[in-house]
Order: C-alpha cells, then sequence, then structure tokens
C-alpha cells in the first residue's frame, strides 16, 4: 500500500478494451511490435509520485492500493480515463487553411493545432476537412497491465531521480548533489553541458519546486554553475 508523495517505478501496458489494441506502454519492445514505437521517448520502468496527478486518475487511484513487486490488470472506464466523447469538440475547417499550414490532410491523422491541443482528422470532403478536438482515446475503456518494480526510500535517490526526468539519464549522473541536514540545505552543482540548454532556468525552477513539494519541504534548493577559464575554451 501507498501514499502521497512516494516515488514508484511502474511498468505498464495499456490496450483498448473492445479491441485489444496496445496504445501505450514502458516495454520498448511491445511498442514496436504495436507499431507505436516513438524514438524520441525513452522506455523503461516510468517514475510515479503519487499524488502528483501525472497520470489518468483510473491509474494513479489504482496504485495506491498496490505492493512493491505486485502486478495487477486494471479496467479503467473512461470517466476515469481521457473523458467522454463531446459532440461539441467537432470542428469543420477549410482545406485550404490547413494546407496554408503546410499540412497535408488524410483521414486519421494526428495534428497538433496552434493552441497546443490534439486533433484528428476524420474526414476530408468537398474542401472541407472536419477535425475531432476529442482525446483520440476518449469514449474508451483501457485495460492497463501494471506492476510496482521499485520504490525509493531516501531523499537523495528521488533527488536524482527528479533529475533524470527533468534532464534525462544523459545527464542525470553528472549532476552533483551535497545534502546538509544541519542547515536543511540542498546544494546541487549543475554539469557545464547544460550551461547553454534553452530553458535551463525553467528546468532548474521545476525541479526546484519538486524538490521542496516532494522530497525536502522544509529545505532550501540551491543551484550552483561553475566557470572559469578552462569552461570557455572547451565549449
Amino acid at each position: 500500500m501507498f501514499k502521497n508523495n512516494d516515488f514508484i517505478y511502474i511498468e505498464y501496458t495499456a490496450r483498448v478494451k473492445d479491441t485489444g489494441e496496445i496504445v501505450d506502454t514502458t516495454n520498448e519492445e511491445e511498442a514496436k511490435k504495436a507499431n507505436i514505437y516513438d524514438e524520441t521517448r525513452s522506455y523503461g520502468p516510468r517514475l510515479v509520485i503519487l499524488g502528483e496527478n501525472r497520470l489518468i486518475k483510473g491509474l494513479e487511484e489504482a496504485l495506491y492500493n498496490f505492493n512493491l513487486n505486485e502486478e495487477k490488470t486494471i479496467e479503467i472506464p473512461p470517466e476515469k480515463a481521457y473523458g467522454e466523447r463531446d459532440n461539441n469538440k467537432i470542428r469543420i475547417v477549410p482545406l485550404g487553411e490547413l494546407r496554408r499550414q503546410g499540412i497535408t490532410a488524410t483521414p486519421n491523422k494526428v495534428l497538433r493545432l496552434a493552441d497546443g491541443n490534439l486533433a484528428v482528422i476524420r474526414s476530408v470532403s468537398g474542401g472541407r476537412v472536419v477535425l475531432d478536438l476529442n482525446h483520440p482515446l476518449a469514449g474508451r475503456t483501457l485495460v492497463y497491465t501494471v506492476k510496482v518494480v521499485k520504490v525509493l526510500e531516501n531523499a537523495r535517490d528521488k533527488i536524482f531521480a527528479l533529475i533524470e526526468r527533468r534532464f534525462s539519464s544523459k545527464y542525470s549522473n553528472s549532476f552533483n548533489v551535497e545534502l546538509d541536514d544541519s542547515k536543511k540545505n540542498v546544494r546541487i552543482t549543475v554539469p557545464k553541458e547544460l550551461y547553454l540548454l534553452e530553458d535551463l532556468q525553467i528546468g532548474i525552477y521545476s525541479l526546484a519546486y519538486e524538490i521542496i513539494n516532494y522530497v525536502l519541504p522544509e529545505y532550501t534548493v540551491e543551484f550552483v554553475q561553475q566557470y572559469s577559464k578552462t569552461t570557455f575554451s572547451s565549449s
């Protein structure tokens, strides 16, 4: 049994109940077999902080009742997944409008609109395109096979897990983390490889928020960027 702010790692595969179609998985081979492999995504156990609400409601609620190394199959209805379908989210737009944006309109194509929302092209006919702004899985009951494979207990492990999620495993081991319990301080040295990273400050701000909110609420978090002559000569 778990509680809010617990750090757990899960493996899962999600299917549409009616069709058995795999729509999401942490398993790279399963993703390739199902033709949903995404080369920009990291596969393997996924970090979940309970209460963070990054998962669909039904899945996160169920995880509180798991134990370490326990595997379950969970059925999640639409209201606790991606919601029921809403006919008010159907739009008709001129075909020329999409062409001007460099979009080739074909049925079942998924688009990301200017406002960040996803839309599915349902039909193209007579110079008009029917866009469906419902989530592609709206109205679907999902079946998840889930296993909790790891639980993090100490603060240092949790901080490094947050660093890896924020900056990827490629850089996480290059961070240096010092915990001073007497001063209630976390000192994090940022690797120079990230100094020119776009939105680095946003990443640092978000990481500090997560550490304070989920790991060490009474601590101060400081970040160090160290510069010397060699920093610039090697850049």
